[in-house]
Formats: structure tokens, sequence, C-alpha cells
């Protein structure tokens, strides 16, 4: 697989071949792919659909070569009219491509989210959503450039500091919510999702249950909510039976 750059304008594109991510510089101006297609960050699939095919309808051969001729020599407009035409097809039709994808349309705008009220929450939790989704077998790819605008640091954001006192040996397993030790041996609450299984206290699960909606705040899929299932093997949506060690 090979990666194609694009850059026109303040849009960079990374493209693994049939995939986009847009990168847009932080300025007054709005270059999101919302603006690109005159959406509005509200518009439904139906709206977005129609847009897109206007739009993508209006990007011909001869208004590339028009607006070439207008800006630079005949002979240069000549020759780089259908590499331009091309390219400009790609990321009209990928963009569109992401914006049809609920999943993928989410991670965008949690992303211009980060870019217009940053946060170091927001960025770490964005980040896991980017992570989580390139790893699905999915058309679109966020690209390495966008993971590098919410910052280098991010990995580090929700670490606790490091302790003085040497490590002690955890014989209990560990609350995902509150980190203190849990008995498997006492009621307990498994909550799954299509990215991970958070396992503690009925109580401490049952309020990060509730303070998300019933969704995973990675991938967004509905919290399924297992009580005392086996302590060896935890139902994963996608996986099916996971080992958790």
């Amino acid at each position: 697989m090979y990666i194609v750059c694009i850059q026109r304008e303040n849009h960079i594109v990374s493209r693994p071949i049939t995939t986009i991510a847009t990168i847009h510089q932080t300025t007054r101006m709005d270059y999101s792919v919302y603006n690109l297609f005159g959406l509005d960050h509200k518009s439904t699939p139906r709206e977005v659909l129609t847009k897109c095919i206007s739009v993508i309808a209006e990007w011909n051969l001869d208004k590339v070569t028009k607006q070439l001729l207008a800006s630079m020599p005949r002979e240069q407009a000549l020759v780089n009219a259908n590499k331009v035409y091309n390219e400009g097809q790609v990321y009209l039709k990928t963009s569109a491509s992401m914006l049809m994808d609920p999943s993928a349309r989410q991670c965008y705008d949690a992303w211009l989210e980060v870019v217009q009220t940053p946060s170091p929450e927001k960025k770490a939790l964005t980040k896991a959503r980017f992570l989580w989704y390139n790893q699905q077998n999915n058309m679109v790819k966020f690209s390495e450039a966008m993971m590098k605008c919410l910052g280098d640091d991010v990995n580090s954001i929700c670490k606790a500091p490091p302790s003085k006192r040497p490590k002690s040996i955890k014989t209990k397993p560990i609350c995902r919510q509150c980190r203190c030790d849990f008995d498997f041996n006492e009621p307990y609450l498994v909550l799954h999702c299509h990215c991970t299984t958070r396992v503690g206290h009925n109580e401490c699960m049952t309020q990060f249950h509730k303070r998300c909606n019933g969704k995973c705040p990675v991938c967004r899929q509905q919290l399924l909510q297992r009580y005392n299932v086996s302590k060896y093997l935890f139902w994963n949506v996608r996986d099916k039976f996971k080992l958790i060690l």
C-alpha cells in the first residue's frame, strides 16, 4: 500500500489508495469538509448525499482547465489539468464517503471540536477514537498528520504521576473506573462494546454507563451490561471470546 499526499490550498490529504484524511489549519477561515460541500454540522444523511452528488457533478475537466488558465501559462495549465482534475475528484469522493459513514463522521466531528475548543481530555479521547477506527476494515482512514495535531503528549495525559514507592504486585483484579481492588466472588459488572471490555464494581460501572448515556466514548457503540460472567472468558461483541490477562 502506498501513500499519496495531495495539497490543495490549506487542505492536505494523506490517501492510502482509496482512503482520505483532511487536515485543516487552525485559522479563522473554515476549511472543513462541511464548508467544502456547503453543508452544516447538523445536516441529515439525505442532505449530505444530495449536496455531495451536486458538488462532485460540478467538478469537471473543462472548469478545472479554465481556472488553471486564469492563474498560470497556457502550456503549464494544459499539462497540469488532468492531474488536478483526477486528484480533485478523488478528494471530493473520499471526503463524501467519510461524511456518509456515521462512525467516520463522528470521529471527524470530534476532531473539529478539538481544533476549535481544545482540551487535554478531548485530545486524549479523540486520539483513542482515531486509533480504534483506523484498526477497523473501513474505506476511510484518518492520517497520522491529524493525530499529530492533537499533540505528542496525548498518551501521557491520563497517566498518574510516578510513585516513589516500589510497585506492589496486585493479587486481585482492579476496577476499571475507581482503580481499586474488587473480588470476583462478590457482585461485579461487565460492560462490553466493540473496542474493549470494562470490569469493576457494580456501582462504579453503573455510574460510568449513565455518564456515557449507555455508549462507549471511544467506539460509540452500545455498552452491553453483563453481571458476574466468567472471570476467565469475557464476551466481546466482535471477537467473541476474549481472554483478559
